[in-house]
Parts: structure tokens; sequence; C-alpha cells
């Protein structure tokens, strides 16, 4: 049994300027799309609240232009990776 200093890892990475990263532009597609995705459904969210909401409370304003935050922030993270 050869000790731990001597072990030799198999699974070295070298970058290839030839090869594109294909698994950091999948994910940055599905970020941007999810992205999108929420932040319809919180744009969506923020009208039918405006315009639903009978007793006036802040929680009905706040909580649709988070979702829409949130949704921009993952699309923008999506676009940086793609």
């Amino acid at each position: 049994m050869r000790p731990v200093s001597e072990v030799i890892l198999a699974a070295v990475w070298t970058p290839n300027p030839e090869h594109p990263y294909t698994w950091t532009k999948f994910l940055g597609f599905l970020c941007l799309v999810a992205g999108l995705g929420i932040a319809v459904l919180g744009l969506t969210l923020s009208v039918v609240l405006v315009h639903g909401i009978q007793d006036r409370k802040w929680g009905g304003y706040v909580i649709g232009p988070v979702i829409l935050a949130v949704g921009l922030a993952i699309g923008y993270v999506g676009i940086r990776l793609v």
C-alpha cells in the first residue's frame, strides 16, 4: 500500500480552448428560462393583487415585486453564464 503523497490523481481537468463549456451554457440557459418564468409570474401576481385587493395591506403590494426581482436576478445570472 502506497502512502497518500504518492497517489496520482487520474481525473485531472485541463481546459481545452477548442471545446466549449457545455454544462455552463446549459445551466445558464436553464437559469435564464426559469428566471424569466418567475419574473412573468411576479409581474402577473403584482397586477392581479393590485387590482384585486380590497383591504389594501402592504403585503399585497410587496410580494409581487419581490418575486419579480428574484426572477430578474435569476435571469441575470443565466445571462452571465451564457
